[in-house]
């Protein structure tokens, strides 16, 4: 039987006590559940909602001690406490909690509070008292900064022994962040996020290992690695003598969003409540399969006129235009894998297009990908336009075509309530203006769709905008066209 704690009756103190017990009696099985979001969906065992003080007393046993910290937005004390569970079964306690954890019969080992210094140097303490016995195939970077703090995902570096810290863009911070990924194995996962997206991926893509942003992911911990899973694939005969254009929703690996309310409130659950029938691309995070194995199954069975890409760049967020030749090898391997588990055939790149100016350079990093049967090519998105900087640019690599993004549907002012028709009118106008040329680099475009500011009423309004002489494809589809009709210069 599954004890369940509901989030919605615990305060903050102790939903963030909770995390760190059900990481630790989720080392001995699939023991501790929290019911928070739409997480209850997800979960199939026979289970009993329970008290946190009522699992605290039963499992007094279980804990070797408490570790206090002081909890609020402004302390890593959290994550310090999460370091010092994952290598021990020490109790990551919020300080106004520590008398009843006493009560129970578990004693304080530790105060955080009493390591002093910045961050950065906090943090180091306690990461180099504990390396040793630390896991170093995942890192958890969860964030702890006033108005983006999270209690969430944490069981799930502790239950894995995985050190959990939190850095920003100081150089204090950032140098600390270097130290940290020096000393994991390579190729590995960094869960969680941070503040500055382009710096960090920066970082985490220079060590050699990738991104999946999960910070507000829950009951990690609990869940199990599931097997494969198959997408509908829905098939129309395509028109001849059309201008080619791929509509891709962004975004896809980000894990915590696939989760949670993707497929009900989000853009996904909107396209699936909307009446309006077209091709439409989504990327998605292989990884899901992994993580959340029912949460992958739920999106693939709720798809009408849907299909799935691979997220960026793969397995995880890594940028494979800075990532160290070497590994990319691995990655490129955990990649293939991981997108033939979740069917998944055509990978999104991201990166800034100064990087791919050497076209030697370029076409060896994509190699990398091309080299595997079940990718037959890509779409990248690259930077610093919005993901149109490429300008549908057709880069090759073993005959496998990556086409780049032609035009973006991400509104500049990062708001959905700034979207008008007028804009999305200029930009339908733009892709009418395509010529019909399936034989040319021009035939075809991609259009990026950025699911923060465009939701599916705009898409559906933008689709219908299209003229004749557009022909909506799925994004294998494109590239099979690509490779067919388009000569390789």
């Amino acid at each position: 039987m599954v004890a369940v704690l509901t989030a919605g009756d615990m305060t903050d103190a102790e939903f963030a006590l909770g995390v760190c017990a059900q990481g630790i009696l989720n080392r001995k099985g699939k023991k501790i559940y929290t019911d928070i979001d739409c997480y209850m969906d997800y979960l199939s065992e026979p289970y009993e909602r329970v008290s946190l003080w009522r699992l605290i007393a039963e499992d007094a046993n279980e804990f070797i001690g408490a570790a206090v910290f002081d909890l609020n937005c402004n302390d890593v004390g959290v994550n310090m406490a999460a370091t010092l569970s994952a290598a021990y079964d020490i109790l990551g306690v919020p300080r106004e909690l520590i008398g009843k954890v006493n009560s129970a019969g578990i004693k304080t080992v530790c105060d955080l509070a009493e390591i002093r210094g910045t961050p950065a140097e906090r943090q180091r303490v306690v990461f180099d008292g504990v390396k040793d016995r630390l896991n170093k195939t995942a890192l958890i970077h969860q964030v702890v900064k006033e108005g983006n703090f999270h209690l969430t995902l944490r069981d799930f570096g502790i239950k894995n022994g995985w050190a959990c810290i939190y850095t920003d863009e100081s150089e204090a911070d950032r140098a600390f962040r270097r130290y940290v990924l020096g000393a994991l194995d390579k190729n590995v996962p960094v869960y969680g996020w941070n503040d500055d997206e382009i710096a960090f991926i920066k970082d985490v893509s220079d060590f050699g290992d990738y991104a999946i942003p999960t910070d507000w992911s829950c009951n990690h911990s609990y869940f199990a690695a599931g097997g494969a899973i198959k997408q509908r694939r829905n098939r129309s005969a395509i028109a001849q003598n059309k201008h080619y254009v791929a509509l891709v929703v962004s975004d896809g690996d980000n894990v915590q969003w696939l989760e949670r309310d993707f497929a009900t409130t989000g853009t996904f659950g909107q396209r699936c409540r909307s009446t309006a029938n077209y091709k439409l691309n989504w990327t998605f995070a292989p990884s899901l399969v992994s993580l959340c194995p029912a949460a992958a199954e739920r999106i693939y069975a709720g798809a009408k006129n849907d299909y799935f890409i691979s997220g960026v760049s793969g397995i995880g967020y890594a940028n494979c235009l800075s990532y160290p030749r070497d590994m990319l090898a691995e990655f490129t391997a955990q990649t293939a894998e991981a997108m033939a588990r979740s069917d998944l055939d055509v990978v999104c790149l991201l990166d800034n297009i100064e990087f791919t100016k050497n076209a030697e350079f370029t076409v060896d990093r994509l190699s990398f990908y091309a080299e595997y049967g079940n990718i037959i090519g890509g779409i990248w998105e690259l930077d610093p336009d919005r993901y149109g900087s490429g300008r549908g640019k057709i880069f090759w690599a073993n005959g496998k075509p990556f086409v780049s993004v032609k035009y973006t549907m991400w509104h500049p002012s990062g708001n959905p309530q700034c979207v008008t028709r007028e804009w999305l009118d200029g930009i339908a106008k733009e892709v009418n203006s395509q010529p019909i040329a399936p034989q040319s680099e021009s035939g075809y475009s991609v259009v990026n769709v950025h699911p923060w500011t465009i939701d599916v009423d705009d898409l559906d309004y933008f689709v219908s905008k299209l003229g004749d002489n557009i022909e909506l494809v799925y994004a294998d589809e494109l590239i099979e066209l690509v490779k067919k009709n388009v000569r390789k210069k």
